[in-house]
């Protein structure tokens, strides 16, 4: 469990749980925000279950920047004082959304599943990838 604090509210990331697939491990994390009963499931596909500043970062950006549809109808945007507060206060969330990604700078690089190298390639994201113009 991981917690963070921004603008008088309290945001929880806790592992739930870890389901092996043969793409990878998806680890499924619980985001809560203090003072409201909402919550929501974020299921991201990743090699290690620890929560750290990355499974932060992601619950943060997605569950509350992103205005991701299913979180206003499932999640912690559900809850319309989650939503007043997220509005009121974007610019703090951004900046402790900010400082988890200067905290993210200084780890080392997250392993990657195979699925992840394929798409990663597919898309010219990878920068270690061979160029398919060289075979």
């Amino acid at each position: 469990m991981r917690e963070i604090s921004i603008a008088g509210r309290t945001v929880t990331v806790s592992l739930v749980a870890t389901t092996h697939g043969e793409d990878g491990d998806i680890q499924r994390y619980l985001v809560e925000v203090s003072g409201s009963d909402a919550a929501t499931h974020l299921s991201v596909l990743r090699m290690t279950s620890a929560v750290d500043a990355r499974a932060m970062a992601s619950a943060i950006e997605t569950e509350l920047l992103l205005d991701y549809p299913g979180s206003r109808d499932d999640g912690v945007l559900r809850d319309p004082s989650v939503r007043a507060w997220r509005d009121e206060h974007r610019t703090a969330i951004e900046a402790a959304l900010g400082q988890l990604r200067d905290e993210i700078a200084g780890m080392p690089p997250e392993p990657v599943s195979d699925l992840e190298r394929a798409l990663l390639r597919a898309f010219e994201m990878d920068p270690d990838a061979p160029d398919p113009g060289d075979a």
